[in-house]
């Protein structure tokens, strides 16, 4: 049953639509200083301003961490951080290598206009847009969240007055316990993370646009093969009706390659990043109940969980893509070419679609069971050293 149909005013949200939550996104980048996606986007200096600014940070972290081995709640803070610094650093490395790739595929995204084809389209266009929108929404709360609880965490604790810091590391050769040094490294590290918090916000948001945009196209594929074979006498609509799957299909194909070429590399690093981020905070949490890991626990899991939902999404669609070529009325069709294009098409949807961890993998709910298990071992194997 077909939707009503769209008025002019619903089809202008829907044609802005992904454009406003990508704006948004790109917001949080400006405020980062980090316009990556810019067509004026000075690659050279500013990637060497970033990434000069974060291995600093890493460096003194890992002074730090070596200079209050004897602090154990130090070295878990420092652990954490130093995770952290190592991830975004990474991400930003990744995005900046294949800015022109990712540049390619928002355009595809943004100048989209499925929607118009029909009141099936719009629906689902409309649909997975606002999921898009929930993304966001989650994203930017998870991530803010995570960084107001570290920075409350001594206030909350009533471990002000110890002056313990909400990440554990300092600025090198200075004595955070005295007055004023304790307040400058509380005001850094507010910057720092608030820094970090937002680039997080703005380097997902594209993927959650390509996984929304991957997932309607694929479900308005699966609406298209349902008319095959409905009128097998109109051969010319049949035909014209599968030359249009067929090269939807092989658009969009191409696409989720080139997504998988860019995330490769990268979600292998953030996974591996994320184990150890949950290894770690677990760990902490376990040894001493008053932290402020629990933040820190809380959103890289529901971080891994949002991103295998995502890529769950996309082989979820994938394989209902690959079954409704085969379970379609394939066989009341009597033109051969018809049939043999249809067992083409069969074949290409045999391929695995999704995005790729380094090759290992597509992300989707097997990969946050292993995340989770893999994490769960190493803590056990850190209590294991520990007792």
């Amino acid at each position: 049953m077909f939707s009503p149909r769209k008025t002019p005013l619903e089809t202008d949200d829907i044609e802005q639509g992904y454009r406003k939550i990508y704006g948004v996104f790109h917001w949080f980048l400006k405020v980062a200083i980090l316009r990556i996606f810019d067509d004026d986007y000075m690659a050279g200096p500013f990637l060497t301003f970033h990434v000069l600014d974060m291995s600093i940070a890493i460096m003194v972290v890992i002074f730090h961490f070596l200079h209050h081995l004897h602090d154990l709640d130090t070295v878990i803070l420092s652990s954490s951080a130093f995770l952290a610094g190592s991830e975004v650093l990474l991400k930003i490395v990744g995005m900046v290598r294949r800015r022109k790739h990712v540049c390619r595929m928002l355009q595809t995204v943004l100048n989209d206009r499925s929607y118009r084809s029909g009141p099936t389209e719009a629906a689902i266009c409309g649909k997975y847009q606002r999921l898009a929108r929930k993304l966001l929404y989650v994203t930017v709360i998870s991530y803010l969240t995570t960084c107001t609880m570290l920075l409350i965490y001594p206030v909350l604790s009533g471990k002000l007055g110890n002056h313990v810091l909400p990440i554990g590391y300092s600025i090198p050769f200075l004595d955070y316990h005295q007055h004023p040094w304790y307040l400058a490294n509380y005001i850094l590290q507010i910057v720092q993370l608030h820094w970090v918090a937002i680039v997080f916000v703005g380097l997902d948001g594209p993927f959650y646009l390509f996984v929304c945009y991957s997932a309607s196209q694929l479900e308005i594929l699966l609406e298209h093969l349902k008319r095959i074979g409905q009128n097998p006498d109109a051969d010319a609509e049949q035909g014209e009706l599968i030359r249009k799957i067929f090269e939807a299909h092989t658009r969009l194909s191409e696409f989720l390659s080139e997504c998988s070429f860019v995330y490769r590399e990268i979600y292998l690093m953030q996974t591996l990043c994320t184990i150890g981020h949950i290894c770690v905070s677990l760990f902490h949490i376990q040894l001493k109940w008053n932290n402020g890991s629990y933040g820190m626990l809380l959103t890289n899991v529901s971080k891994m969980w949002l991103f295998c939902y995502c890529g769950e999404l996309v082989v979820s669609k994938s394989a209902e893509f690959c079954n409704g070529v085969y379970s379609n009325r394939w066989y009341q069709l009597w033109n051969r070419r018809h049939l043999r294009d249809v067992l083409f098409m069969l074949g290409n949807a045999q391929r695995n679609y999704g995005f790729s961890i380094g090759g290992f993998g597509y992300l989707s709910y097997h990969i946050f069971t292993v995340v989770m298990k893999t994490a769960y071992t190493c803590n056990a194997f850190l209590h294991r050293i520990m007792n």
